[in-house]
């Protein structure tokens, strides 16, 4: 046996061995999201999961813990270095993450945004809710709540466009469909439990017609149902809050908050993946014959823009469809 022969065979199968590792790695796709300590981004992280399942390929779900976008831009710049197949994000700030989303898709990574969005950068779609329209439900909802008349406050988190989107849908919806209520409050809690106790508290002290508050993020809840008891106000000043994290199911069973705008969480994160997924593959055809990836470069991509994911309302009556 020579040593020519004896060296191909062993060369050949370091090639098999090779493709065997390139024909069965395991694609990886990334969810960067903001706050992903709170339930309502572990929400995701189950949604993401379980389209992974069925797909055949692995996840990691990072993000920030805060408010720090400088903390999710390092974090996205981090994950693209490691080029994914694809990456899911839910921006804190649109403008502030814009620059990095158009790297990835530059470097030939495809982002999809969910729950929160960056319209002025290259994404190739936006899945959630849309935030304005929910909070001109919300709107609707206190308005029943409180026979279309009286003072209300916003508990919002100021500067996430997200949240900025639902106070400003709220405040024209009751602008526009209800001349005897008025917005005549609007306070910022950080989207952190103690901030927004203590904001809550002052606006309620601050404005004593007040009847009712909207809070906008998966931690007003908590603040305005701690203001409310604290000052014997419980039923006397509606809460309408958002986002079914166990905390704010707890007071609505408690008859501290009186409905929950729910958004489709799970649902956002689950076809996120399985539309990159699908992207990726190429299994997305405009026309027959026609090379995707070329479209894709002339401005033409096979995915909807945005895909609006909706609202549903949660009191007391529908509670246990929302409880685990």
């Amino acid at each position: 046996m020579s040593k020519k022969w004896i060296s191909g065979i062993i060369g050949g199968g370091i090639l098999l061995l090779m493709m065997g590792s390139f024909v069965f790695a395991q694609e990886t796709y990334y969810l960067i999201g903001p706050h992903i300590g709170l339930p309502y981004w572990q929400d995701h992280k189950r949604g993401l999961e379980a389209a992974a399942v069925e797909l055949g390929v692995k996840t990691v779900f990072t993000g920030a813990h805060g408010n720090v976008i400088e903390e999710q831009v390092k974090i996205m710049d981090q994950v693209i270095a490691k080029r994914p197949a694809g990456i899911l994000v839910g921006p804190l700030n649109p403008e502030a993450l814009a620059p990095s989303i158009d790297r990835a898709m530059a470097a030939g990574i495809p982002v999809i945004t969910v729950d929160t969005d960056s319209p002025m950068s290259s994404r190739l779609c936006y899945i959630g809710t849309n935030g304005y329209e929910a909070g001109k439900v919300a709107a609707d909802v206190m308005a029943k709540l409180v026979g279309g008349k009286g003072e209300v406050g916003i508990s919002n988190l100021l500067g996430f466009a997200t949240c900025e989107e639902r106070a400003r849908g709220f405040a024209d919806r009751i602008k526009e469909a209800y001349p005897n209520m008025k917005v005549v409050a609007i306070v910022d809690d950080q989207a952190d439990y103690d901030v927004a106790t203590k904001v809550n508290t002052q606006m309620i002290l601050g404005n004593p017609g007040i009847v009712g508050i909207f809070g906008v993020d998966a931690a007003s809840a908590v603040g305005m149902g701690t203001a409310v008891k604290s000052l014997n106000k419980v039923g006397e000043v509606k809460l309408v809050a958002f986002d079914r994290d166990p905390p704010t199911l707890e007071l609505i069973r408690e008859g501290v908050v009186q409905a929950s705008m729910i958004q489709r969480t799970f649902t956002m994160s689950y076809y996120g993946l399985k539309m990159l997924y699908d992207y990726v593959h190429g299994r997305l055809v405009l026309v027959k014959g026609k090379n995707w990836i070329e479209a894709q470069k002339k401005g033409i991509s096979p995915l909807p823009r945005r895909v609006d994911t909706g609202i549903m309302v949660c009191t007391k009556d529908n509670l246990d469809m929302f409880t685990e």
